[in-house]
């Protein structure tokens, strides 16, 4: 119990940040700093992104149809595990900047859903502190932290459904997970309802 206590706040940033970054040194070192060294941590990064995004995203869900400890340490620390998917999705940045790099600097092609991804990212990880979430005010920052959650909802699940079209099923259980999470989402609110009546 004590190390469950322990292992809360910004220790799950910590944790996260130096996990996911020797992961990241660990493909390069065994692999090289190449094109497919570069993807393959493109690729890792963003798995350890989707995780820690369904650990924030299915909290306040699952801490209304079960009220336990999990769940309650779950929704304590939802704003960190929101963090620490920044932190790793810095890193995916980090590797498609290699990428860039070990393809001898040709331009990648725009893409306009992950940049607009990057900006909500960045807006959802500033508006995290109470400060800034103060600033913006109550209303706005539930308007723009449902508007970002929904949206890498639907970026991952798009994503990684491609990805097992091409045989890739490695992503397979995250999908079903994802679809899972949005599911709680959508019920939890009937089913604390008829818990209450």
């Amino acid at each position: 119990m004590k190390g469950t206590i322990a292992f809360q706040g910004w220790n799950i940033v910590g944790f996260s940040t130096l996990t996911i970054g020797a992961m990241v040194a660990v493909i390069w070192l065994f692999h090289g700093i190449d094109e497919q060294a570069m993807r393959m941590a493109i690729r890792a990064t963003a798995r350890t992104s989707c995780i820690l995004f369904l650990g924030a995203f299915v909290a306040s869900a699952l801490r209304r149809i079960w009220s336990n400890s999990f769940t309650a340490w779950l929704l304590k620390n939802r704003r960190y595990l929101g963090i620490s998917m920044a932190v790793s999705h810095t890193y995916h940045a980090i590797a498609w900047t290699g990428l860039w790099f070990a393809t001898s600097g040709v331009t990648p092609k725009f893409d306009p859903g992950g940049t607009l991804g990057y900006l909500l990212l960045i807006a959802m990880t500033i508006t995290s502190f109470e400060r800034p979430a103060a600033w913006i005010g109550q209303r706005a920052w539930k308007i723009l932290h449902t508007i970002g959650m929904h949206f890498f909802w639907l970026a991952f699940t798009l994503e990684f459904s491609l990805r097992i079209q091409k045989s890739m099923l490695i992503y397979l259980p995250l999908v079903i997970l994802l679809v899972l999470a949005i599911m709680l989402r959508l019920v939890a609110p009937r089913m604390q309802r008829k818990f209450a009546s």
